[in-house]
């Protein structure tokens, strides 16, 4: 009967433990997880950022020489709105869709990674 009561105590123990191991396997996981998703946002808002930047100064140079060009200030950054606006057309037409299962798959592709 002791020894019953001692295998049972054991399995116990090391069901407990188990579970706790269990447990901080997730937090690690979890952990993981969350520093690499916000390793890649940072990476990319600063991306995005830098990017956002480079075509507003672009933009502005391209609308002042536009401008030297046709001898109109309005026409110059009128031109530059003109393409920003088939740029966009262009996008929501033609290519909403493949871009849209891009992203789709490459955030399944991140999720998915075991390393």
């Amino acid at each position: 009967m002791n020894e019953e009561a001692n295998y049972f105590q054991d399995t116990k123990i090391k069901i407990k433990q188990y579970i706790d191991q269990r447990i901080l396997l997730l937090r690690l996981q979890t952990t993981k997880k969350v520093s690499n998703i916000t390793a890649v946002m940072v990476t990319a808002i600063f991306v995005v950022l830098i990017a956002l930047l480079l075509i507003i100064f672009a933009s502005f140079c391209a609308g002042y020489w536009l401008s030297e060009i046709t001898g109109s200030l309005a026409a110059g950054f009128g031109i530059v709105a003109l393409f920003y606006l088939i740029v966009f057309l262009f996008v929501i037409f033609f290519l909403r869709k493949i871009l849209r299962n891009f992203f789709i798959n490459k955030f399944i592709e991140f999720f998915n990674k075991s390393n």
